[in-house]
């Protein structure tokens, strides 16, 4: 199954949100960028310090990501063999 622009935009949202880079509703998070890289692929970089000037919370932040990764793919159906 390939991802339309939106499921990835969402799945953005969710790994930016988890991992504590730009929680939902957060005026002063983290500056980011993501880009699909492939089909399948997604890059996100961000900064460590927020709008703000404090550190954002990076404690487990892949664990976090891997963890929203897992949630969507369950969600979507993408963890089912084809």
């Amino acid at each position: 199954m390939e991802l339309e622009d939106d499921d990835w935009y969402e799945l953005t949202r969710e790994v930016l949100d988890a991992t504590g880079i730009e929680p939902d509703d957060d005026s002063a998070a983290c500056r980011w960028a993501a880009l699909r890289n492939q089909a399948n692929g997604l890059d996100i970089v961000a900064t460590v310090i927020r709008q703000d000037g404090r550190w954002a919370r990076l404690h487990n932040d892949a664990y976090f990501a891997r963890s929203a990764c897992a949630d969507f793919a369950y969600d979507h159906g993408l963890d089912k063999p084809q």
